[in-house]
């Protein structure tokens, strides 16, 4: 049996869950109450469930059922995350009970980061290490090319929404989660945030764009913040913004609101266009192509 485990940093269940879920990543820090009802207030703006949740577990059921389809061994699909159950371990010995001799790892974040994305593969490597167990890590995808075009998609359908004479002149921005500035830490994760931008951008046809970052903090976090470069821009005579969200295949909260209301509020202070490139999400297109990836590196490893 082959197992997947899809991995997302954290995905609360109930509203009743976002405090735990912080406190979590506070490691089991009391949430200081003004920043709690703050987070509260972000996960409840939208009305909707938690958008991570929904789709890693739609995700999941797809990926299962095409995997299933295609080859001939029996494919279970896992979703996991960091701060919420279930755990990755969790789901590790899930697999292993239910009698898995190949795990594999795909996180929700194209663009890795050592302590997002790269986590789950850290640590199912480590649990696999002294086992029978074969570990296939899908670290490395910023680059596919069924990726890249389904950003391409998007980005190309929100710059063509913009009015014809407002794209003379537009900027697309790129965006992801800021870190703190740590040359060591930070190197792998701008240049795969750069390079599949780019790649987005030559898929695309968009002449002008930017990477930049949201969520950060006024220093020592890398930039410049979306927001800043919407003003910095416009200053240079741009009179329309598509933004763009690399950092994870599904909206969670935080980038929803960010580059959607946020920035459409300093689109309107600067009275230019504005739209927003959809995420993938669990979309058919998105479903198919994360299980074309699966299987891919699932046949490289029959082949090697």
């Amino acid at each position: 049996m082959i197992a997947v485990i899809y991995y997302a940093y954290g995905a609360p269940k109930s509203i009743d869950d976002v405090e735990p879920y912080f406190s979590h990543i506070l490691n089991g820090k009391n949430v200081p109450r003004p920043m709690l009802e703050n987070i509260i207030g972000m996960f409840k703006k939208p009305s909707f469930p938690d958008f991570i949740r929904s789709s890693t577990q739609r995700i999941a059921k797809g990926i299962q059922t095409i995997l299933s389809d295609r080859l001939d061994e029996e494919i279970r699909v896992y979703t996991a995350y960091k701060h919420t159950a279930p755990f990755v371990e969790d789901a590790y010995e899930q697999a292993v009970e239910a009698g898995a001799k190949t795990i594999v790892t795909l996180s929700v974040n194209p663009v890795a980061s050592e302590s997002g994305g790269g986590a789950v593969h850290t640590e199912v490597a480590a649990w696999a290490k002294d086992s029978d167990i074969h570990h296939i890590a899908i670290d490395d995808f910023h680059l596919d090319e069924g990726i890249v075009g389904l950003y391409a998609d998007r980005v190309a359908r929100a710059f063509d929404w913009l009015s014809r004479d407002a794209q003379k002149s537009a900027y697309v921005l790129f965006t992801v989660h800021s870190q703190p500035v740590d040359e060591e830490r930070n190197t792998p994760y701008v240049r795969e945030f750069e390079e599949l931008a780019a790649a987005i951008a030559k898929k695309a046809s968009i002449e002008r764009f930017e990477t930049v970052y949201r969520s950060g903090k006024p220093a020592g976090w890398l930039g410049p913040d979306v927001k800043d470069a919407m003003r910095s821009l416009h200053g240079d005579g741009a009179q329309g913004f598509v933004t763009c969200e690399l950092l994870s295949v599904c909206a969670d909260v935080e980038s929803f609101g960010e580059i959607n209301a946020e920035c459409q509020a300093v689109a309107e202070e600067l009275n230019v266009d504005f739209a927003t490139s959809e995420f993938l999400g669990d979309s058919f297109d998105t479903v198919m192509a994360l299980a074309k990836l699966v299987e891919t590196r699932i046949q490289a490893r029959v082949t090697n």
